[in-house]
């Protein structure tokens, strides 16, 4: 992503909401990215504390984070999102010191932020931004969530290219003398055009999943993560294992495959390529139940540990709390929370 970044000539501001460490974040660092982009305020504090300078808030600014904004700003290049036309006003009110500010796009992701089209509002919006003293309008954020539908390279780009069109459209009112911020995994590692955005804020793409590959955004190969399991009874009729790995460790997300809600996916522990037809099929709160083919079913005995790619890496990594490398090193997780 660092060399895509480059390769068009714009910035990356990587999102740091999926892995939540201080010691991956610094392999980020290692490779020259000097900004970053988080969730929540927490988050933020949490990253200024190991150094990071620069950080984007990317969530509609919370005012009644207010105190805790102010105490950010004294301290980092703080910028915030900006997603309803009264917030400026509001939000200068109870500010001490300079933040930066993006106004949100929505693009088709129907989520927050204004509607690319709503050309009167959102100018109307940036001159409330402007005409605080301490609110530096800085260009538009956008995060193209609606590329989670695709379910091939090829929808990725036609859902992309859109959005990508309707976001630089807003051109019409700055030109190109704004940033213009793009952020979502599935199309800041497909798309190869970029014309128009001038900085990328993707987040998943550092561990992938299970529903990236259905989306078509990487390939099980790509996966950087999965949840060690440990087996605790044995199913021999229905080819099935219990494993301690349930919604508080996976969360609710699946995918639906041949009609099978899927809640995660087992791979050989030595190559992590994927066990052949086998799947999690369901879950409760602690629980896990893995489908297993015979040969599979053979190999796995009670006390043994499953590796098992996430639907959700994102859910998951802040479900468990800690990562363990392959190595057997300790990595800090944000919320410093672990599970046996």
């Amino acid at each position: 992503m660092v060399d895509k970044a480059k390769r068009h000539g714009i910035k990356l501001r990587p999102h740091f909401k999926t892995h939540q460490s201080h010691d991956i974040g610094r392999l980020f660092r290692k490779e020259g990215v000097t900004a970053i982009t988080v969730s929540s305020v927490k988050m933020a504090q949490y990253f200024a504390e190991d150094g990071w300078d620069e950080i984007t808030i990317a969530f509609p600014v919370n005012l009644r984070k207010i105190e805790s904004l102010n105490e950010l700003a004294s301290k980092v290049t703080l910028n915030i999102l900006v997603s309803s036309q009264e917030t400026p006003t509001l939000l200068a009110s109870g500010l001490k010191h300079p933040v930066n500010v993006y106004i949100e796009i929505d693009c088709g992701s129907n989520r927050s932020g204004f509607r690319y089209d709503d050309i009167e509002t959102i100018q109307k919006t940036k001159e409330s931004i402007i005409e605080s003293e301490l609110l530096n309008f800085i260009g538009y954020y956008s995060h193209a969530g609606h590329t989670y539908d695709a379910r091939s390279k090829d929808e990725i780009n036609v859902i992309a290219n859109k959005a990508f069109n309707d976001f630089t459209s807003i051109k019409k009112i700055d030109g190109d003398d704004v940033e213009f911020c793009w952020g979502d995994t599935p199309s800041c590692s497909v798309v190869d055009t970029f014309e128009g955005v001038s900085a990328l804020s993707p987040g998943n793409f550092v561990f992938y999943d299970v529903m990236q590959t259905q989306i078509g955004s990487c390939e099980f190969k790509d996966i950087a993560v999965a949840l060690c399991c440990p087996v605790v009874a044995k199913k021999n009729n229905e080819l099935e294992v219990c494993v301690h790995g349930g919604a508080i460790h996976f969360s609710k997300d699946s995918i639906v495959k041949d009609g099978q809600a899927i809640f995660g996916i087992p791979v050989a522990n030595d190559t992590w390529e994927p066990l052949t037809d086998a799947y999690v099929r369901a879950i409760s709160q602690e629980h896990g139940i893995v489908k297993l083919t015979t040969h599979d079913h053979k190999r796995y005995e009670v006390g043994d540990v499953m590796y098992i790619l996430p639907i959700h890496s994102c859910l998951t990594a802040e479900a468990i709390g800690s990562y363990l490398t392959l190595e057997g090193r300790k990595v800090e997780h944000m919320s410093k929370k672990s599970r046996d």
